[in-house]
């Protein structure tokens, strides 16, 4: 049961994670993504409050996702005996488990505001629903469900099957969930015509990209102390931030890079973050000859990614594929925000999201010397560069912000109203 106050001072909004605040470790968009939102909504309102199983937090919070004490690495013994287990049945027993996690979402606390004093409830779509229509409902106001995509859809791209039971999941789980919503927020064009095909009203349904919190990539960041630490001294830094994943084709960037410092050998590639691709391209760069040329960073916290990425001469997004390529790319709007010349591929929304020698330039994915050639045209033309980094920062501060996808949503909700 959620007891409220009678008062508040300021308005506010409420963001709901409908896990825990341990949960969705690896899924960083997710911990951007409200994080976002919320520090939108608490410049608009005056306050903002995250809403997850166990705990209530603010922005500022969220930002060092995700909160509190994190769980031991399981032991060998351990994995060994999850490899034996076939994955639909692991995948099976997950989903048991979240569904009872989910049946059990009681906050009895008090919480920092008042029947008038909510403008909207926002929430993150899951495989089961979260309380928000419940607490939207209490304070007779709009509910948002934000979808970076459907889960049962999304896992099946990645290889991962629910027999039988995927095909009852989304019809009478997220689908239930997300016809409740007021708006439904996609994170691109082609999660929101699957959304469509699963029944929800196109009325309801808002393309609503990831997006750049401007008091964090739109500030200066640069580090001397840092780029001199890291011996970029004289150095032309290319730069790329992310997970070490199979999609984002590393070894292709590698190939690329490597043609470039054939030409250039005073450049120098940061890979900023970690995942299970890594020791495969760390392998591959000792092949290549290219240890002393491409720096591994690690992971690191997103709170810190603006100064690293300021440390960036050429930014890249990186892609293994053309097709099917479903999501919004956050790296490439932060990159832009902070001003990089950045270097995005010819796949899904990109290229009619942004103009090509305009915001920045496109290549073709899997080619590279095309990317190369790129890249090498890039270094070479400073005017270019200006060029880019002016337009790129002054198209993503202007429409490409947290706070602009917060009024969009609140305009169509305006909009719906009425008619």
């Amino acid at each position: 049961m959620i007891k409220k106050p009678d008062s508040v001072a300021k308005k506010s909004a409420i963001f709901i994670m409908p896990r825990s605040s341990k949960a969705w470790v690896g899924a960083e968009a997710l911990w951007i993504t409200v994080a976002g939102w919320s520090a939108a909504a608490a410049r608009k309102f005056g306050n903002a409050w995250v809403l997850t199983s166990d705990r209530v937090a603010s922005p500022e919070e969220v930002i060092h996702y995700p909160l509190g004490e994190q769980k031991p690495a399981s032991t060998s013994k351990k994995k060994t005996l999850g490899q034996r287990v076939p994955l639909f049945i692991k995948t099976l027993l997950k989903d048991i488990l979240l569904w009872r996690k989910s049946r059990q979402w009681n906050i009895n606390k008090t919480f920092p505001w008042s029947d008038s004093g909510v403008a909207f409830v926002w929430q993150q779509h899951d495989l089961f629903e979260g309380p928000g229509k419940k607490i939207a409902a209490q304070l007779g106001v709009p509910l948002i469900v934000y979808v970076h995509a459907p889960v049962v859809w999304e896992a099946g791209k990645w290889g991962v099957k629910r027999p039988i039971w995927g095909v009852l999941l989304e019809k009478y789980q997220e689908r239930k969930a997300l016809q409740q919503a007021d708006i439904v927020a996609c994170v691109s064009e082609d999660v929101a015509r699957k959304v469509i095909q699963m029944g929800i009203d196109p009325g309801k349904v808002l393309i609503s990209p990831m997006s750049v919190d401007p008091f964090l990539f739109g500030s200066d960041n640069s580090s001397l102390s840092l780029r001199q630490s890291l011996g970029l001294d004289n150095k032309f830094v290319l730069g790329w931030t992310g997970s070490f994943r199979s999609f984002h084709g590393l070894d292709i960037l590698i190939n690329v890079f490597n043609k470039v410092y054939q030409q250039r050998n005073d450049a120098v590639l940061l890979l900023v973050g970690d995942g299970q691709e890594r020791e495969g391209i760390a392998r591959m760069v000792k092949e290549l000859d290219l240890e002393k040329a491409v720096m591994f960073l690690g992971k690191k916290p997103f709170a810190e990614i603006p100064k690293y990425v300021s440390l960036f001469d050429i930014a890249i997004v990186s892609a293994r594929s053309a097709d099917d390529f479903h999501y919004s790319p956050l790296k490439l709007r932060e990159y832009l925000a902070a001003g990089k010349p950045t270097l995005a591929p010819q796949a899904g929304e990109i290229p009619v999201m942004f103009s090509d020698n305009n915001h920045l330039l496109l290549y073709k994915v899997g080619d590279i010397d095309d990317s190369a050639s790129k890249i090498i045209t890039l270094m070479e033309d400073l005017s270019l560069r200006e060029r880019l980094s002016r337009n790129g920062a002054n198209y993503i501060l202007s429409n490409g912000t947290w706070d602009y996808e917060m009024e969009k949503a609140l305009r169509k909700i305006e909009s719906n109203t009425k008619h």
